[in-house]
C-alpha cells in the first residue's frame, strides 16, 4: 500500500485520514516505546510488533502533524526527538497517566459494587435517620450490605480505634489519638415532655425549671452524660432523676408516658415528635450545643466500600445540619 500521502488522489486522501483517526492512539504508543527503547527495532521486540508497522505508524502520525517527530540521518544510531518530538512526547506521557487514572478509577468503581460497610451508632439515629440513609444508599449500590453496631460513645470509639468497625456516627467522640473526626454538626438539646404537661403549653422552658421535673437522665456508659452533668452545674440546678438508663429511646417513651420529662435532640433527620409527645425549646444559662460526630480510625485506609459510604455519611449529615441552623 502507498503510504506517502503527497502521492495521494483525493479519494485515497479521504481513505488515508480515517485510517489515520484509526491508528492515532497506536502511533502515540509505538512513538513513546520507540523513544523509551532508543530505536525502532528494540521496540518491535519489546511491544512485539513487526517494526514496519511501527515506522508505518509513526510516519502517518507525523503527516497529521505536519512534523517530523524523530530525526532521521544515514548512520544514526538511536531515536532522537525532534523539538516537534519533544512535545508530542509530553502530550502521550501526559496522555498514559491519565488513560492509567482512567483505569484505577474503574477498577474502584467496580469495588464499590460489593462489600459490607460495619457502621456504629449511638441509639438515638436508629429511629429514622440511618435507616433513611441506609436505604438511600443501598439504591445507589445494591451490592454493598451492612453491619450496624448500636452503642455508646465510648465504645464506638474504642471500636474505631481497634477497627472492629469502619466509621461511627454518635455524639460527643471522646479524645483519642487513633480517632479522627472527618464531619460534625452541632445541634440544640430541647425538653421533650407529654402533650399532658404544663411545659407542653409553653413557647420554651428555661432549664433552671427543670430543677423541679422528675427526668429521664443517661447513665455513665454514655458519653453525653458529662454534658448534662456540666449543664446542671452551669445552671446551678440538682434535678431529680427518676430514671437513669443507657437507652435514649427509653427517656423518649417515658417521656411520652408522662412518667418525667427529658432533655434530648431531635431525632436527626426530618422527624416529628409522635402526637403524644411535644419538643419545647431550652433556653439558659448552661445550655450546651452537642456535637454529632462522624469518626474514622486515623491511620486506616477504608475498603472502597466503606470509604464511598464514609463520604456519602458526611455530606448527609452536614446536610441535615445545613438545615436544621
Amino acid at each position: 500500500m502507498n503510504t506517502n500521502p503527497k502521492s495521494f488522489k483525493r479519494e485515497e486522501r479521504y481513505e488515508w485520514k480515517a485510517e489515520l483517526r484509526l491508528v492515532s492512539s497506536n502511533a502515540l504508543k509505538y512513538f513513546v516505546g520507540v523513544v523509551k527503547a532508543g530505536s525502532m527495532r528494540r521496540a518491535a521486540e519489546e511491544l512485539h510488533v513487526a517494526a514496519s508497522a511501527i515506522s508505518r505508524l509513526i510516519h502517518l502520525l507525523e503527516e497529521e502533524l505536519g512534523a517530523e517527530l524523530l530525526e532521521r540521518h544515514r548512520g544514526q544510531k538511536g531515536a532522537k526527538l525532534t523539538p516537534e518530538g519533544e512535545v508530542v512526547l509530553k502530550y502521550a506521557m501526559a496522555l498514559e497517566a491519565g488513560l492509567e487514572a482512567v483505569r484505577d478509577d474503574i477498577q474502584s468503581l467496580k469495588a464499590v459494587r460489593r462489600g459490607k460497610v460495619k457502621l456504629g451508632i449511638s441509639e438515638s439515629f436508629t429511629r429514622d435517620f440511618v435507616p433513611q440513609f441506609l436505604q438511600r444508599f443501598h439504591a445507589e449500590y445494591p451490592g454493598i450490605t451492612f453491619e450496624v453496631t448500636v452503642a455508646g460513645g465510648n465504645k464506638l470509639t474504642e471500636m474505631v480505634a481497634n477497627q472492629h468497625i469502619d466509621v461511627s456516627l454518635s455524639y460527643i467522640t471522646p479524645d483519642t489519638f487513633n480517632v479522627s473526626v472527618v464531619a460534625q454538626a452541632m445541634t440544640t438539646p430541647c425538653l421533650l415532655v407529654a402533650r399532658s404537661h404544663p411545659f407542653a403549653q409553653r413557647d420554651y422552658v428555661d432549664i433552671s425549671e427543670c430543677a423541679g421535673e422528675d427526668i429521664a437522665l443517661p447513665d455513665a456508659s454514655l458519653t453525653i452524660r458529662e454534658s448534662y452533668v456540666r449543664m446542671f452545674a452551669k445552671a446551678k440546678i440538682r434535678p431529680r432523676g427518676l430514671l437513669v438508663t443507657n437507652s435514649f429511646e427509653l427517656m423518649r417513651a417515658s417521656a411520652g408516658a408522662g412518667l418525667a420529662v427529658a432533655i434530648v435532640d431531635r431525632y436527626f433527620g426530618d422527624h416529628q415528635a409522635p402526637a403524644r409527645m411535644k419538643y419545647v425549646p431550652l433556653r439558659g444559662q448552661g445550655l450546651d450545643r452537642w456535637p454529632l460526630n462522624v469518626s474514622v480510625h486515623a491511620d486506616r485506609s477504608l475498603p472502597s466500600a466503606a470509604a464511598i459510604f464514609v463520604e456519602r455519611l458526611c455530606a448527609a449529615v452536614r446536610a441535615v445540619a445545613a438545615v436544621k441552623r
